[in-house]
């Protein structure tokens, strides 16, 4: 009895841990200005070792799908950046930031799969993505309305733009980008009145800070992913009133016909209302030490990078730049960024993971797991997340919500001991115990 308290302990101690290491990592003003990484991520890398040592002791592990699909992005990711920066070498035009970019990817790779391979993070992903939404809100909301509790931190950038504890406006939108979409999976799932009010509120606050960032990026990933939800929702509702009547199997087929018909229009006049609004963002620049260009000439130069080494990009680093390529510019968008750096064959992994990830959801009828990300790609398409610690923890905390379903989340704490490792063993396909 004593050495299950003290686990079930240690298993609250380190959920805390990670909730707390992910929002610290958004808390930029708290490094060191000669310093690249913060308490966040110092918290992170004394978990990836926890996780690590524990690995070895107790041999215990979760081959799950998502450390699989996790493992199999990264073994192409690394294998195209090690090519990409071989051709660099040869055309004499790696970047300067390779050492950064790689570092980051390593760090990013260790955090990643440690997140796949937790017994914690794949059976308490609640509770973890809980307490970081939770924390986040309370803490911003805190400096939002009394900045003068906490006067270490300079909550406005440019006296205009709430930055929070961030250094940069755009930093606390990675970290807002997710959160209505957790809160609202998880007030959905919950039985609890009180929990869902809770859920209620933290989305509405995060709405109000995440307006005051005044973010492009953030407003346009929200207007796509709730697009898409309410878009779903209206299919499905008039589907259930219109096709489930009693009538005959042509007049079914009409009516299914006349909404798809319907919804078609509306997506092509959405899709171009959202065009005109990216096009219209893309002038805005997210700034990087006071460079400043427009976002637009910005990803026509990564591009023309990625072109002179399609297949394995160009390795680490940023291969963009205001008057031409090899200026040591990000363009400011996941997708060529990653692209410039590992070419084609890295895009391709990425693009699968995402699609992996929507489908995961999808299969399992979860509608707003499925628009969060796609709310993370359209985020994702202007500014380059991938070597965010944040990042990958929204993906894998959605991927793992999405491979449990009602029964896992309510019922597995009813079952035997013999009888769950039964239910793990079909929900994950594979696992290895002692």
């Amino acid at each position: 009895m004593k050495q299950y308290k003290n686990a079930v302990v240690m298993k609250n101690l380190e959920i805390i841990w990670i909730a707390t290491a992910i929002v610290l990592t958004n808390a930029t003003q708290l490094r060191l200005s000669s310093l690249p990484v913060g308490p966040g991520e110092v918290m992170l890398f004394v978990w990836i070792l926890f996780v690590i040592i524990r690995l070895g002791i107790l041999k215990y592990h979760l081959l799950t799908p998502i450390f699989q699909v996790n493992f199999c992005f990264w073994i192409v990711a690394f294998t195209s950046l090690i090519l990409g920066f071989v051709i660099a070498e040869l055309m004499d035009v790696t970047s300067p930031s390779f050492p950064h970019d790689l570092f980051s990817f390593i760090f990013a790779l260790l955090f990643s799969t440690s997140c796949s391979i937790s017994e914690v993070f794949s059976k308490k992903p609640q509770r973890i993505i809980s307490y970081v939404i939770s924390g986040t809100i309370l803490l911003l909301f805190i400096i939002f309305c009394f900045p003068s509790l906490l006067p270490f931190f300079a909550p406005w950038y440019g006296g205009i733009r709430f930055t929070g504890w961030s250094k940069n406006p755009n930093q606390l939108a990675l970290l807002l980008s997710m959160i209505p979409f957790t809160a609202l999976h998880l007030l959905n799932t919950s039985r609890s009145f009180v929990t869902k009010t809770w859920y209620f509120w933290l989305i509405v606050f995060c709405f109000v800070i995440g307006s005051a960032t005044q973010s492009d990026a953030l407003i346009i990933s929200w207007a796509v992913g709730f697009g898409i939800i309410v878009f779903l929702v209206i299919f499905g509702a008039l589907q259930n009133v219109l096709v489930s009547q009693n009538f005959t199997y042509l007049l079914k087929r009409v009516y299914q016909q006349i909404i798809g018909l319907i919804l078609i229009l509306i997506s092509i006049i959405s899709i171009k209302f959202v065009y005109q609004n990216i096009y219209l963002a893309s002038a805005d620049v997210y700034d990087k030490g006071g460079q400043g260009s427009d976002r637009v000439t910005l990803w026509a130069n990564g591009i023309a990078a990625l072109a002179h080494s399609p297949l394995f990009g160009l390795g680490p680093g940023s291969h963009s730049g205001e008057n031409g390529p090899f200026l040591d510019f990000e363009a400011h968008n996941t997708f060529i960024d990653w692209g410039a750096s590992s070419g084609i064959v890295g895009l391709t992994a990425y693009i699968t993971l995402l699609a992996w990830v929507a489908w995961s959801a999808w299969r399992k009828g979860f509608v707003v797991l499925f628009a969060a990300v796609i709310s993370l790609a359209a985020f994702s398409s202007f500014h380059y997340v991938l070597r965010h610690p944040i990042f990958w923890f929204y993906l894998l905390a959605i991927a793992t919500l999405s491979t449990q379903s009602s029964k896992t989340t309510y019922a597995s704490a009813h079952l035997t001991k013999k009888r769950q490792k039964t239910y793990i063993k079909d929900e994950y396909s594979t696992i290895c115990v002692e």
